[in-house]
């Protein structure tokens, strides 16, 4: 919890010190300090995700869950992240096409990686089916 409100006043810090440098004149600089905290921003939270991870494998262990399934839903999870943040920079720089086409990408891309466990319910319906 420490963690984020750390990484809420760096944010705060970096949106106040961003809105500066463009009411400067630099904006170029503003939107390098908005990646870097950005960046910063995932570092910090690097360790919560592996916690998180850990527990996802821990129920996967305990429940019986295929490793499959597992696997498929962390990197839904990540693919959606990742889309996110990157959509979010595109929008920041004020490229909102681009941004629209990456979500899209994302959506492909969380479809594809379904694929396997729509094919093992198809699979089980089939097998049940007389």
């Amino acid at each position: 919890m420490a963690t984020f409100f750390a990484l809420v006043g760096l944010a705060l810090a970096g949106l106040f010190c961003s809105l500066l440098l463009k009411q400067s004149g630099l904006p170029p600089l503003a939107m390098l300090l908005q990646l870097a905290l950005s960046v910063l921003i995932i570092w910090r939270l690097l360790p919560l995700l592996e916690e998180v991870l850990q527990v996802f494998r821990r129920v996967a262990d305990s429940s019986g869950l295929s490793s499959l399934y597992l696997g498929v839903l962390l990197k839904i999870i990540a693919v959606s992240y990742v889309a996110e943040f990157a959509a979010g920079l595109c929008k920041d720089a004020g490229e909102s096409a681009l941004a629209a086409k990456l979500e899209l990408a994302a959506k492909v891309v969380v479809l594809l990686l379904a694929v396997p466990i729509v094919v093992n319910i198809l699979d089980s319906v089939v097998n049940i089916l007389p």
